[in-house]
Parts: structure tokens; sequence; C-alpha cells
């Protein structure tokens, strides 16, 4: 029975191979009519199941021929400028990954020989390019490309030749593409664009996560069919490739490039790949691979079993010189070092050895100096960035450059393990056995992957001229530890076996008495935290990171910071919370809940204040880190329950400093003293910010009786010489009945002193309300002309929600060019919408200034006004009267009305704010809600507009609540000087607030560096800056992004003057020049005359208001000089007197 089921099964198979063998035959005779291979023909035999068909396809000469001429053209490449990368034709269905590898493999295979003799020719090159005196390989280069023809490799190397010997730049190296193409091929765009990416890459210094980001754009950008390989080359190379789908298509595109690019990349998928993807490939295609002499592959190959079982006589020789420079005599082998310069080809692992030798000498500069006569200076750089990273000292900078490294040379194996390192250090792996398959030699290092340590050691036993005694690596016996091999077999052991403490601690003592360098002592502290770690002592494997910090800061990037995060995001309980290590080690992990963490430590050891936290410990340069690494402001902040406001934060931050500053050992550290001083300097600046802010609601009492007194003075005696007494007076009443008319005559008391009170009153309150230096001034001046509107404004066009109007006499207003990019074509769908908001919006804001934020009293005035104060004085015999009518000095009687008024004011100010926090706020809300109804009904996908709604919403109710504190009561005073470095930044603080463009505006304020001004006078000035401002913003014409704004302030003798200019669009030229004239007019009528009749009046330029600030607050003379020239606009203010 099993015998015919066999016999079954061999008929279905022999069918199978005479089907295949009728395709190949098919497609020979195809070639014989003169017909080509179609991309359907190739795409079966591809997709078969069956590798010999595959295999035959490649074999049989005719069909290779067709397919490498018409479907594979670019395996060698002899005229670049003939050349089309674009022109490739392939199936776009990709296969399978082991299905698109074996195709690829049979490619390459076809061209075993010349990959074998380019193999041979590329390790010489790799090595003569570094080493001086060796013409960089250009003759090796030249060589490989005259044989194999053009490849992206070999240009890569051609660029780096021009940049290290003729000391090429970027833009001569662009000029150098664009001279490869002069013809107007179709093709030449796209072969010059990725010549040129490639130039990108490796002369392009920035940050490495820079570069990556802007070369992610970049790829975004490039169609599908290209996509994979230009990421290849520009951005993975030496990456894990563990998405297979994206594997398989790099593999199916790789036909637009050489067989030596294609090769390149079959062995970098080769050691990048998971494990899993490796074993497959091992599984399936070893054959295939074996014939090809690269000794990265042969690696790959034998990288199931240990590498040890495959040492030569050069590994041989490495492993012994490793073995003679890492001992004690290290120090008396210079003539060996030269031997390793001079005799051993370029890997990680000559480096290493070199990294080892240097690190362990105490003349660094002058191994340097012998490093660089040996080698060009990008290596010798290459190893002095190495040294300082393996011995943890190094810094972002050194980080940078070795990653640039790693990119400008990624076309060398040396640079793909210094890669893959760096890989290894900042994701907290230990190991990286990729490394070593890149290297040239198998060395001692490889004892780390050692599966059979006894195996391993009799292997070395029998080829290496020395001994190294298992047993007593075993036990660790610190006397029989002499030698790197020793130390390196006892590492590989902690990989594979558990010791106790004690043996660690000896293993430990053993490096520190071999004097070896620092990373072999940080690795066994490592096996220390993991045993504490699997042993679950947490807190002493906390305490063991935190002394890692403290001993070598850098070594911290070996641990499993990740793990630590979630150990202490999830088993808090675990740890003891009085150390001072917890903190730190959750700082150090970014933990999320580093905050409750610190609250625990400060209360479990009753410490009220950090700031309390005691230096003079053992624990002091932890104590430090805390302070100042933990208790930054961001953390103080969230500190509620110690610290409740923004002004407690800071000046805890401040004492935290000063403590910092005074335990310094070394002295006056000035990283403290600058945050001292920024924090000092942000402290003035708010308190100014906030005097400039109050000030919008004051009144010059003391100005406004000093300048009035003599007025009034006729209505302050009447009062005081009146006397109190109770007398009676007829008054008369028209009464009307049904038929007649008739007058009423009676008697009423009055109190003449109370009378007289009165008539002064009134005096008294319309000078405070509406004199130059008044309540209505100040409102006018600091809230209703342009600040109310800006601040409101900006919380609408920072979400890019409103626009302004085209012009100042239409309700059109321009297109909103944010919301249109992202409803293109459908933005006249709902244009109308936006416009409608704009306008409710300023509706809304003109209704506020014009109507509620005006005063009314007697005859002037507005009745709607909410400083409406015709009937809030009936209580004036009381809250006054009772208080004068004894006095009889003019200024105590004024002073008690002027208090008596503000307190009226108050009354109207609180209401004022309810309503700004509630009615006036609800408003905009509303007026949000309703516009997103509206664009809901569009239709439209507009869920960026949704979010923008959503945090308009949130602004204006903070904008609001801004201004809501706007009306406070403030005294001026001088109080306080300000000097021209405050008065800028305060200056740019509240302009920015106001006008949402602030940021895109090119604004520039000069002052001399000793100009100086009372905290008096401060809102004044920021009163002109602002009007300055706004006129440049609105009259200029000019988009925000263009706009050049320069102010300066220059003190003279008899004053000031103030220079402001800006740029404007030429076409408005005429009617700028008619503006100025009518400006000179009215300037001339205001100086004409004792009043002045447009102050309390919005809208214009403000010109009036400039003038009135000058003239009654600065008490100087103002003068205007206006100058217009091509394109620029610029007022010269002079204050004299």
């Amino acid at each position: 029975m099993g015998s015919k089921k066999n016999k079954k099964i061999n008929k279905i198979q022999n069918r199978r191979q005479v089907i295949s063998n009728y395709d190949i035959v098919e497609l020979q005779k195809k070639i014989a009519l003169g017909k080509k291979l179609s991309v359907r023909d190739i795409f079966k035999i591809k997709s078969s199941n069956d590798s010999e068909i595959k295999r035959q396809f490649f074999k049989t000469t005719t069909i290779a021929n067709e397919y490498f001429s018409y479907h594979s053209n670019k395996a060698i490449i002899n005229v670049i400028q003939n050349t089309d990368f674009t022109g490739f034709d392939f199936h776009h269905d990709t296969l399978p990954l082991m299905k698109e590898l074996e195709w690829f493999l049979l490619e390459l295979l076809s061209f075993k020989d010349e990959l074998n003799y380019y193999l041979v020719l590329k390790s010489e090159f790799e090595d003569s390019f570094f080493r001086k005196n060796c013409d960089f390989g250009e003759q090796i280069l030249k060589e490989i490309k005259e044989n194999i023809g053009f490849s992206l490799w070999e240009f890569e190397n051609e660029l780096l030749i021009k940049i290290n010997k003729e000391k090429y730049n970027k833009s001569e190296l662009i000029k150098e593409v664009n001279s490869l193409y002069q013809d107007d091929n179709g093709y030449s765009s796209f072969n010059t664009y990725l010549l040129s990416l490639i130039v990108n890459k490796i002369s392009d210094e920035s940050d490495p996560i820079l570069y990556s980001q802007t070369m992610t754009k970049t790829i975004k950008r490039i169609p599908v069919p290209f996509k994979h390989v230009f990421s290849y080359f520009l951005l993975w190379e030496s990456n894990p490739l563990s998405d297979e789908k994206e594997v398989s298509k790099l593999l199916a595109h790789s036909t637009m490039l050489s067989i030596v690019d294609r090769f390149n990349i079959l062995v970098k998928l080769l050691l990048n790949s998971p494990e899993d993807i490796r074993k497959k490939i091992r599984d399936n295609f070893s054959s295939i691979l074996s014939q090809f002499d690269d000794y990265k592959i042969k690696k790959f190959l034998s990288e199931r079993y240990d590498l040890l079982d495959n040492l030569n006589r050069n590994d041989i020789d490495f492993i012994e010189t490793q073995q003679q420079l890492s001992g004690k005599n290290y120090k008396n082998n210079s003539d060996l070092i030269g031997k390793v310069i001079k005799e051993y080809y370029l890997s990680y692992s000559t480096v290493d050895l070199l990294s080892r030798y240097v690190s362990s000498q105490n003349r660094e500069e002058e191994i340097y100096k012998y490093l660089k006569i040996e080698y060009i200076p990008d290596f010798a750089d290459i190893i002095s960035y190495y040294v300082e990273i393996k011995n943890f000292s190094f810094s972002s900078d050194h980080i940078s450059k070795l990653y640039y490294y790693t990119r400008k040379y990624s076309s060398f194996d040396l640079l793909n393990q210094f890669s893959l390192y760096l890989e290894a250090l900042f994701t907290g792996v230990l190991d990286d056995r990729r490394i070593e398959l890149y290297d040239k030699y198998t060395t001692l290092s490889c004892l780390k992957y050692t599966i059979d340590a006894i195996d391993a050691v009799k292997i070395l036993n029998k080829n290496i001229d020395f001994k190294i005694y298992l047993d007593d690596i075993f036990s660790l016996k610190v006397n029989n530890i002499n030698s790197v091999a020793d130390v390196e077999l006892g590492l590989s052991l902690l990989r594979n076996i558990k010791l106790d403490i004690n043996s660690l601690n000896n293993f430990l003592q053993s490096i520190e008495d071999l004097q070896l360098p620092v990373w072999y002592l940080e690795e066994v502290k490592y096996f220390i935290f993991n045993y504490y770690l699997d042993s679950n002592d947490l807190q002493s494997a906390v305490t063991e990171l935190s002394d890692a910090y403290f001993r070598m800061k850098n070594s911290i990037y070996i641990y499993p910071l990740k793990k630590m995060e979630e150990l202490l995001d999830q088993e808090i309980s675990s740890f003891d919370l009085s150390k001072i290590d917890v903190p730190i080690v959750a700082k150090l992990c970014n933990s999320s809940k580093l905050k409750y963490i610190f609250e625990d430590y400060l209360e479990e050891n009753m410490i009220d204040y950090p700031s309390n936290m005691k230096m003079g410990t053992n624990d002091e340069n932890k104590v430090r880190y805390v302070l100042e690494s933990i208790c930054t402001r961001e953390l103080l902040s969230e500190l509620t329950m110690i610290l409740e406001s923004e002004e407690q934060v800071t000046n805890e931050r401040l004492s935290i400093l000063s403590k910092l500053n005074e335990s310094n050992v070394e002295g006056f550290d000035n990283k403290y003293a600058k945050e001292i001083s920024e924090l000092s300097q942000e402290i003035l600046l708010k308190k100014l910010v906030r005097s400039v802010n109050r000030s919008k609601l004051t009144v010059d009492s003391e100005k406004i009786y000093q300048k009035n007194k003599d007025k009034l003075g006729k209505f302050f005696n009447d009062f005081i010489d009146t006397k109190e007494e109770i007398l009676l007076e007829y008054f008369t009443n028209d009464q009307l009945n049904e038929n007649n008319q008739f007058v009423f005559i009676g008697l009423k008391e009055y109190n003449p002193k109370m009378r007289a009170l009165k008539h002064l009153f009134t005096k008294i309150v319309i000078k405070f309300l509406f004199d130059d230096d008044g309540l209505d001034s100040y409102l006018s001046t600091r809230i209703r002309h342009g600040t109310l509107q800006g601040q409101i404004r900006s919380a609408f066009s920072n979400n890019n929600l409103i626009t302004e109007k085209i012009s100042d006499t239409s309700n059109i207003y321009a297109p909103n060019e944010y919301i249109k990019k992202i409803v293109e074509p459908n933005y006249d769908k709902i244009s109308s919408i936006l416009n409608d908001f704009s306008e409710s919006v300023d509706n809304e804001i003109t209704r506020i200034k014009q109507e509620l934020l005006q005063i009314k009293y007697e005859e002037r005035g507005i009745d709607s006004g909410i400083f409406n104060l015709s009937e809030s004085f009936d209580d004036i015999g009381n809250e006054v009267y009772d208080k004068v009518k004894v006095l009889n000095d003019q200024k105590q009687i004024y002073d008690k009305i002027v208090e008596y008024i503000w307190k009226k004011i108050d009354i109207k100010v609180l209401m004022l704010q309810n309503m700004i926090k509630s009615d006036i706020t609800k408003i905009f809300i509303d007026k949000l809600t309703n516009l997103e109804h509206r664009l809901d009904k569009s239709g439209l996908e507009l869920s960026i507009i949704r979010n923008n709604i959503a945090s308009c919403k949130t602004d204006i109710q903070n904008s609001l609540e801004e201004i809501a504190g706007w009306f406070e009561r403030s005294q001026i005073s001088d109080d306080t000087v300000v000097y021209s470095e405050d008065l800028i930044s305060v200056s740019k603080n509240i302009i920015s607030k106001i006008n949402s463009d602030f940021e895109k505006i090119t604004f520039k304020l000069e002052l001399n560096k000793d100009y100086k001004i009372s905290s008096r006078e401060l809102p004044f000035y920021i009163d002109i800056l602002l009007i300055l401002f706004n006129n440049a913003m609105k009259h200029s014409s000019v988009k925000s992004d263009d706009l050049v704004i320069n102010a300066s302030i220059s003190e003279h003798e008899d004053g000031a003057t103030i220079k402001f200019s800006n740029n404007y669009l030429s076409e408005k030229g005429d009617l700028i020049r008619k503006s100025i004239e009518t400006l000179r007019q009215n300037l001339d009528k205001i100086s004409s005359s004792d009043n002045i009749p447009m102050l309390t009046k919005e809208g214009g330029s403000g010109y009036h208001k400039l003038f009135k600030i000058i003239k009654y607050n600065f008490i100087k003379d103002p003068s205007f000089d206006f100058c217009l020239s091509k394109d620029k606009f610029e007022v010269i203010i002079r204050m004299e007197g």
C-alpha cells in the first residue's frame, strides 16, 4: 500500500518537473523568435515554489542574458550618464521575503566571480583609505570601477576621497554631481537628485536626530518604487530590518542598482535582521551564500556555532597580541602597539585594542600624535571619540560626531560596527553579536557569546600561547585572574551562570588589581546590579544604579532604565522611600511618579521644604543632585501641598540655588549665579508687567489736584467758610389737575455747608473722571485704544479662526489662508461663515469698548457704561460730609473725597470683573460653539479646525481672565527704577500678548545701556510703543513675516527722543503721504489749544494720545517729524523741556 502511494507522489512530482522544464523551453523559444521576456513571464518563474526551475532560469545562458539585458540591466553600469535609474521593470506584487531573497541571491550568484573580485579589493580599499600615504585607496577604487562599473558605493567613496584629499566642501560636491548630467534626458534630474542626497548624507554634520527627521520628510515625498531604496541608503543602513514586507520591497526594487550595491544590501540584511529571519536564511540559502568570499557572510553562516571553532592563524596572532597588550606590562608595549597600527586590518577589534591601550596610558596626547602620523585626521578623531565613549566620559558632542562619522563612512564595515555599538549602548543592550560578525578578526570578545565555556577554554589553550585556568575562573580566585583573557571569560560566564555577591565583588577586585580600563569595572558593576534585580532586592538595585551615576555619570546608559521606570511606577511599595537614591533613580529613569516619590521622601525625612535638605552629609553629591536637577521650578510647582503660589515656587528655587552656591566647595559657580540672575530678573519683569497692567485703571489724583487747586479754591473756601446749620427755604412745584395748572409752594430744610460740599464734590468728580489725568483718559489710552481689541483678538487669531478686514471701510474680511489650505477646493462653502464669525467677534469687542467701558456722570458720557456714576453718590452725607465738615485743610478734604469716589468705582470694577468672567466670556464661548455648529453643517472634514476651536475656548477664557485683572485700582508712584534692559523686556512681553503676529515680525528696540526711567513713567512708555507698533501693523499693509520695525529711545540734556520706523507697501505711498499731512494739521490744532477734543475718542492713529502723554504726563513739549522715503516710514518724537 505504501509503495503505491509513493509511486503516485513520484508521478505528481515528475509532472511538475515536466511542466517546469516546459516553461524554461518555452522561454527559450520565445527569445529565439526575437521576442522579449515580459514581466509576467519572469514573475511566474520567480513566484514558483520550485527552487530548481529558478536555478535553471539563471543557468540557461540565453534566458539569463535576456533577463540581465532588459529586466535587471543595471547589474553592471559602465557609463553613469547613460543610465536611467528610473527605467526598470518590476512586478507590482512583491513576494514573501524568502522568495524575494532567493531570487535576489540567484541574481548575485550570476556575478559570483565579479563580486568575489570586488570583495578582495573592497577590504584593501577600506584599509588603505584611512592610512596616510596610501592615496586614500584611490587606485584600488579606480580598478573596481574599471572592472565592475559604476555603483553608488563606488560613487560615494569617490566623493569621500574628494573631501579628504582635495578638501571639497558640500557645494563643490553638488557641483561635481551636476556636472555629470548636461543633457535634457528625463531621468537626469532624478539621477542628480539621488546623488545629491548621498552628498548630503556624507557632508551634513547636523545632529543625528535632526538629520533623521529631515531625511524622513524627504523620503516621504519620493514615489513608492524608489522610496525603499532611498530609505536604505539614507536612513536604514545598519538598523534592524524587522518588517519582512518592507525588506521584500527593498529587494524587489533594488534591480535599479548595480550588482555591487545589491550585494552590500544583502550583507547588511544578513547581519541586521532579527534572529528568526537570520535562522531562516541560514536554513534555506547557506549553499548559495557560502560561494561568496566575504568574511562577514562566513561568520554569519557559522553564527549558530561558536566562532572560536573557526580560528585561523590571523585570529590567533591577534588574540596573542590582544593578550600581551592587556596585561600589567602594557605601558612597555609601544613596539607592539606599532605592530597593531601598521600590520593589522582596520576593524572594530583593532580600534578597541588601540582604545584600550590609549585608556591605560597617561600620555594620551603623545599616543594621538602617533596615531595621526599613521592615519588620516578623521580616523584619529574616530578613535578619540570612541575612547571617550568607551570610558563613559563622553559629551553630547562626542556622540553626535561619532554618529556623523558612522553616516559619513556608512559604506565601511568598520563604521557599521561603531553604529551598532552606539545603538547597543543607548538602548541598554550590553551585547550585540553583530559587532563581532562585522569584524575581520575573531577575538577574545567572542568569549561573551560562548555557550560551552569548557570547550572554549580547550580551544584557546590549544591554539594560543598562554593558558587559562578554568577552575580558577569559575571560583574567581583573584590571584589567578591575571589577564584580559581571564576577565573576558569571567564576563562570559556571568552571562550564563549565577554567582553570589561575594564572588562578584572578588571579580571586581581582580579587575581593579589588573588596572584594566574602566569599562570592565562598570560591566561587573552592571552584573552586580542584575544580581540584586534578579534577587528582587529592588532597593539595593536602586542604590547600585544611583552609585553608578555618581561614579561614572554616562555609565547609566548600559542599565535597563526603562525596566527601572516600570518598577518605580508599578511597585513603589517595594522601595524604601526614605532613601535619597529612590528619587534620584526616578529622575534618571524619567519616572512619571517622580513628584509623589519626592514628596514621600520629604515626608519620611520630616523635611518641610527642599531648601532645608542638609548638605554636610556623606551623600552631599546626591543631595546636590536632588536640589539642582530634581527641584526644578517645574517639579516645585507641582508640590502644591507645600508651595501654594507661583511666587512661593520661585522663592523656593532661589533659596535652593543660594544654598547650592554657598555650599559649592569650588567657590562661586556661574551656572547657579546665572539662574539666580535669571530668576531675579523674571521676578522683576513680572512685577513690572503687573504694575503696567494694573496701571490701566488709575487716576493721577495728585497731579489733578496740583494743577486744578486754584480753580477749585473758591469751592473749597465756600465749604470751609460756610457754617453748618439747618435753614428753611421755599421750594416750588408745578401741579396739574384735570382743568387747571397751579404752582405748589412749600418750605424745606437744608444745610448750606452740605450744599457747598455737593458743589465742590461735583467739580472734583468731573475732574477725577474727565481730566487729562482722569479715569476716562487712562481707560481710553490703555484699554479702549487697541489694547483691549488686541488682547481679545489674539486668542482667536492665534488659533487661526479670524482674519482682518480688507480695509477700514469694508465689512469684508480677508480669506483665511490657514483654513483654506485645509479645505481646498471647498473653501467657498464656509467662507461666509468665517466672515460672519470675524465680524461678530469685532462687533462684540466694539460694543465692549464703545458701550460698556464708558463713564457716565451728570450730562457727560453714555448711560450704558459700566461706570455710570450718576446715582452712585446718594450717601455722600454719611460717607463724606461727616468726615470732612470739621476739616479746614483743602488737601485733606480733597483726599477724603477721592477716597470716597474710589470706593464707588471699586464697586463698579467688581461688577465689571464678574461680567467679564461670566457674561462676556459666555458670549465669546457661545460664538465659538455657534461657529462649530455652522461648520459641521457644511459636511466637510474639519477635525483640525474643531481642535482649534476647542483650544480657542481655553485661550479666550484665559485672555478675559487677564483683562479682568487689568481692572484693579493702582496708585502711580516712583518707587522703582526701571533700566533699559527691563524696559525692553517688559515692552516686548506686553506687545507680544496683544499682537498675535508679534513673533513673525522683525522688531528691534534699542536703548542706551545707562538709560533709566521710574516705574511711574513705565506704563506711559508702554502706551507710546504700543500705539506706534499698532500703527505700523495697521497702516504699513506689509505682511507680518515681512514687516521690519526699528525703534530707539535716546536721552539728551533737555529730554529724550523716540525714533520709530517701519517698511511699507510701495503702492500705499500716496495714501501714507495724505495721512501724514492730516496728522500734521491735527497735531498743530492740538498743540495750539488748551483742551484735547480727541483725547477720549478711539480709532485713528493715536497720535493725539501720544501728544497728551508727553505734554501732560511727562510734562514735556512734544514735537513730531515724519519722514517718508522710498521704502521706509519714520517718525521722530522729541520730548523737551
